[in-house]
């Protein structure tokens, strides 16, 4: 009878220690997953030049640079096969972090209260500002126009939706799911103007159209990664390139060290 009590206890302390590591287990962090695999995996935009964008079938921009640097942190070496890119756009790109599709968001992602809900932002690398493109001779001078008639290209998402739909709630708009599509729709006729990021909208101009020179509001763009405590070691990693890619002024366009 004691062998058999003896017994039962044995078993019963090993099933709490092979919870106990399986718990455990469960716990890795993202930055350890990364490593365990041996690529990092990064959610980008390939229509938004020259963040991203594809010139003769190779994915270039600031934000693939971000990418490879970290990735080339992580790992310790340069290479094109320690960073896989994942195609993500305004509307799909957090669903794709959260799900783990992605293990970071380097996607043109702006900072605001909203998204600080669901995801965690590293330090901003690029300050951007919503503004305006039309046909150079437009009428076009400015969101107010678009109380009175007249065509506006969205790119659904984003923050230039947000003030859109703020400041001009009946303003006959057009959604885009990217940004090609609204430059699209622009050389088209079939929109009046593109309210989006300054930067992507000057890597769009071909030379026939106008940036209206008024901002409607600033942007801080800064790598995402999951709310979790399992990413906090991954976070810092980011911002620690990020602070070493803006002081040596690795990328092309970055203006001065930036503050919130």
């Amino acid at each position: 009878m004691k062998k058999y009590i003896f017994l039962i206890i044995i078993l019963l302390f090993s099933s709490v220690f092979l919870c106990g590591c399986t718990k455990k287990q469960g716990k890795v962090s993202d930055l350890e997953i990364i490593k365990n695999r041996g690529y990092l995996i990064a959610g980008v935009k390939t229509d938004s030049p020259p963040f991203g964008f594809y010139k003769n079938n190779e994915l270039k921009g600031i934000d693939i640079q971000i990418a490879q640097y970290i990735a080339d942190s992580i790992f310790g070496f340069e290479s094109p096969q320690n960073v896989k890119f994942v195609s993500v756009n305004a509307q799909n790109r957090i669903e794709k972090l959260n799900s783990k599709e992605v293990d970071i968001l380097v996607a043109t992602m702006s900072i605001n209260d909203k998204r600080k809900m669901v995801v965690d932002f590293s330090i901003p690398y690029f300050v951007a500002s919503q503004k305006l493109m039309t046909s150079k001779n437009s009428k076009v001078n400015g969101l107010r126009y678009f109380n009175k008639g007249g065509k506006l290209a969205v790119i659904m998402g984003t923050t230039g939706e947000k003030i859109v739909r703020l400041v001009i709630p009946n303003a006959n708009i057009i959604g885009a799911k990217t940004y090609y599509e609204a430059f699209k729709f622009l050389k088209q006729n079939k929109v009046d103007a593109i309210i989006g990021d300054d930067c992507i909208l000057e890597g769009l101009n071909d030379g026939r159209y106008k940036i209206i020179n008024r901002a409607f509001s600033k942007e801080y763009y800064a790598v995402a990664v999951r709310k979790t405590d399992l990413s906090k070691e991954l976070l810092e990693e980011i911002n620690s390139i990020i602070a070493f890619v803006l002081d040596e002024k690795k990328l092309i366009l970055v203006k001065k060290p930036l503050t919130i």
